[in-house]
């Protein structure tokens, strides 16, 4: 079996490659060369192209899961853990780049159940949990009246399009820093600054373990 360090560095690779150049024009034997293995050694471990996207997915989510995980055991406002959740789907697309943009552009592959497979049914789970998870605190946020709301799963919805869509446009070596961009989100979705939550929501985030992929 291939010891965790290698498959660790085999996903980071690939996803960089996508990320780098779309998945159709990724080719294995590419990977294979900038890690010094053969291709045959990865579709021996990974089975196909399509699985090692798959595990891609389910890294990269596992990840942002056990990072919500962290927000919500660490603050306890609904609005603070909003915060935090906003700022964290940004800063994917600086800290965890290649994996974040790798997801998010050949997310639809995942998106229905033409295909099928427990790896592709896992990835929909964990989907699906993270998106609950916010809408969760949206609805806490409503239900306290700290939010207001008359729908929270679409307002979840509204709050993953402007994060997640943000990969199109925003560069690690441009203008605006995520801090700045989830300062302006903030502001536009709850209606006035949140200077303090988006601080003490800041720091818990870039606390949470395992934020990056190994290296």
């Amino acid at each position: 079996m291939v010891r965790p360090s290698s498959r660790d560095a085999i996903l980071r690779v690939f996803a960089e490659h996508v990320a780098e150049r779309g998945y159709a024009e990724t080719a294995l034997a590419d990977v294979a060369v900038a890690l010094g293995l053969s291709k045959g050694t990865i579709l021996h471990h990974f089975g196909s192209k399509e699985a090692l996207l798959g595990e891609v997915h389910v890294a990269y989510f596992g990840r942002r899961l056990a990072e919500a995980d962290y927000v919500r055991a660490h603050l306890e406002s609904p609005v603070e853990r909003l915060v935090a959740m906003i700022y964290a789907l940004l800063a994917a697309h600086r800290d965890d780049r290649a994996a974040s943009l790798t997801c998010l552009r050949e997310l639809v592959r995942y998106s229905g159940d033409e295909l099928g497979g427990t790896l592709a049914e896992h990835i929909r789970g964990q989907r699906t949990r993270y998106t609950d998870l916010v809408v969760d605190i949206v609805r806490a946020g409503a239900a306290a009246g700290e939010l207001h709301t008359a729908d929270p799963r679409m307002t979840a919805l509204h709050v993953f399009g402007m994060c997640n869509y943000a990969w199109t446009w925003y560069r690690p070596d441009g203008p605006e820093s995520v801090e700045h961009i989830a300062g302006v989100f903030v502001r536009d979705l709850l209606g006035e600054a949140r200077d303090a939550e988006l601080a003490k929501a800041i720091a818990v985030v870039r606390r949470a373990p395992g934020r990056v992929p190994a290296g």
